[in-house]
């Protein structure tokens, strides 16, 4: 055996073995990687969960996906308002601009929905409702709201 197939044996060997051990170094980072991916998909769901408040009035929005509105639905049962952002054929909208005022014509709310459902936690009360997407502004004047089980006033508001 000459010299050079010698060292070349013993190069394939070191080459395989050396891939070898990337590979059983790829198995922890592939389930890192896939633990990380679980945890940003939870975290970003997580998002819509959590109740806000201006003031004492507390609000949550999103339902972007089924599964959201699902989990949305029974969180926002028992708020006095829930309104739902639709385009003509009936497709949901966000990112609209909401703010309530009170039957003094104060602001008691203002806020960015983050889905096509926002629910609102107002006090009995009439409210005035402003709607802004894209510059499209819709008013919606005198909105009776009872606070209360099953007393959910539910408005959809359609560009």
């Amino acid at each position: 055996m000459s010299m050079n197939h010698y060292l070349d044996e013993i190069y394939q060997n070191a080459e395989e073995v050396h891939v070898g051990k990337w590979r059983w170094l790829m198995i922890p980072i592939v389930i890192v990687g896939m633990v990380l991916f679980v945890l940003s998909i939870l975290f970003a769901e997580e998002e819509f969960l959590k109740t806000r408040r201006e003031g004492s009035i507390a609000f949550m929005s999103g339902g972007v996906g089924e599964r959201e509105r699902e989990i949305l639905k029974e969180m926002g049962r028992d708020y006095s308002l829930k309104l739902i952002f639709l385009n003509k054929k009936g497709e949901y909208l966000s990112d609209v601009i909401v703010k309530i005022l009170d039957w003094n014509g104060k602001t008691i709310l203002t806020t960015v929905s983050n889905g096509p459902w926002l629910f609102i936690d107002l006090p009995t009360g009439v409210y005035d409702l402003e709607a802004s997407l894209k510059g499209d502004r819709k008013r919606l004047f005198d909105i009776p709201v009872e606070r209360g089980f099953q007393n959910q006033k539910v408005l959809p508001i359609q560009w």
